[in-house]
C-alpha cells in the first residue's frame, strides 16, 4: 500500500513536470517540496508532533497554504516562515528562494551537518541537498548526495531517478 501511494504521487509529479507550462510555478514548487519530504527519511528518534516545512523569508503564497496540516511521516505538516539560522534549526525542511540567495548562503552554512533538508533555487551551495532549477522553461531538480551523507538524511532511489542530475 505504501509503495502504491508513493508510486501514485511520483506519477503525479512526473505528469506535472510534463505539463509545467500549464501549471503555476509556485504550485509545482509546492508539489516538489511535498514529494521531496515523502521520499526522504530523517534520523530516528524525533518524537515531535509536527513536520516543520520552513520558507526562508518568503513562502510560495497560496501554494504553500495548500500544504498546511497535511500528514507526512505520521506528523502534521506545518508551514512556517523563518528569518535566521536559529529558527531554521527547528525545521525538517528549509526552502530558500532565489530572491534570498545572499542571506540564504549564511543560513545554509550554519545548518551544515544538521538533519535539515535544504532546498534552494538556481543556487549551487556545497551544503544544499536539492536545487530546483529551470531547464528549458520547465522546472527540474538536482540532488547533492554528499550533503545527504553529511546530514544522516536518507534519500529514496525513486527521487534520484527523477532528478535531472545527481552529484555524487
Amino acid at each position: 500500500m505504501k509503495f502504491l501511494k508513493s508510486f501514485l504521487i511520483l506519477s503525479v509529479v512526473c505528469w506535472q513536470m510534463l505539463r509545467a507550462d500549464a501549471l503555476p510555478e509556485n504550485t509545482l514548487k509546492a508539489a516538489y517540496l511535498y514529494n521531496f519530504a515523502l521520499l526522504t527519511d530523517w534520523p530516528k528518534g524525533d518524537k515531535s508532533e509536527n513536520f516543520n516545512l520552513c520558507f526562508f523569508r518568503e513562502n510560495l503564497g497560496t501554494a504553500s497554504d495548500v500544504l498546511q496540516n497535511k500528514m507526512l511521516h505520521n506528523q502534521k505538516l506545518k508551514v512556517l516562515t523563518v528569518t535566521n539560522a536559529q529558527e531554521a534549526k527547528e525545521c525538517k525542511m528549509l526552502f530558500i528562494p532565489e530572491s534570498e540567495e545572499q542571506r540564504g548562503e549564511k543560513v545554509i552554512q550554519k545548518l551544515a551537518g544538521t538533519p535539515v533538508l535544504v532546498i534552494t533555487e538556481n543556487m549551487s551551495f556545497a551544503d544544499t541537498h536539492i536545487m530546483i532549477v529551470r531547464d528549458n522553461r520547465k522546472l527540474a531538480f538536482d540532488v547533492n548526495l554528499q550533503t545527504f551523507k553529511n546530514t544522516d538524511l536518507d534519500v529514496s532511489s525513486r527521487l534520484l531517478k527523477l532528478a535531472r542530475k545527481v552529484e555524487p
